[in-house]
Order: structure tokens, then sequence, then C-alpha cells
């Protein structure tokens, strides 16, 4: 598993989005991504170290969804670490991210280092 660390290319990128912890769902919107996690605004009270489960609502044909765990918490919201996802999740995630970013070859390296997350 990889650590928590930004190595990984942060792309602004705001869109809707759930998180199901426990028994409960907050809608929030996305700030930024990575291919290993991303900051999600929110004023619910998330847990750190929550287990949760993310949609990421980007298209209206399109849905990305993953588990994480809640590794920062502030007042705006939480920043979550990916660590499960599957092949076809990655693949959206992967292309949203590159669409966004001006770095083409680093964020095929970021891919690599990914691999042991996909199921």
């Amino acid at each position: 598993m990889l650590r928590n660390s930004r190595h990984f290319t942060r792309v602004n990128y705001s869109v809707g989005a759930s998180v199901k912890y426990g028994n409960n769902v907050a809608i929030c919107n996305t700030d930024n991504l990575s291919l290993r996690g991303m900051y999600l605004k929110t004023e619910e009270e998330i847990p750190l170290d929550a287990s949760v489960n993310i949609t990421i609502y980007h298209s209206s044909q399109a849905s990305l969804k993953f588990g994480a765990k809640v590794v920062r918490k502030e007042s705006t919201g939480v920043g979550v670490q990916i660590d499960d996802l599957n092949a076809n999740s990655f693949a959206q995630l992967r292309n949203l991210v590159a669409e966004n970013s001006k770095d083409q070859g680093k964020i095929m390296q970021e891919t690599y280092k990914m691999l042991s997350c996909i199921r």
C-alpha cells in the first residue's frame, strides 16, 4: 500500500460528490483531486481516520466510485486517501486528472504507482 503523501499531481476539479461513512451520507463537492486522493468540501463532521465510500458525479452518464480513508480534517472539508477502486473507476479518475494536468508524462508515472490499489 502507498503511503499518504503529496507525491501525486493535484488538479483543481469541482463537481458534486457524496461520501458514505457508517450509516451517514454527506453531499459535498470536490475541490481538487489526484490519482491518490482528493479534498472534499463539506460542513459534515466526517471523523478523521474514517473509512468512507465516495461517489463523484462527473457526468450525467457516469459516476466514479471508490473506497478511501479520511486523512485530513478541516472546517471546510476533508482530505481523503484512495485505498480501493476498480479498474473502470481508476480509468475515469486517471482521465480526469490527465485532462486537467499539463504534465502527461508525470501522470503516466503516477499511474504505475497506483496499480497496487486497483482491484
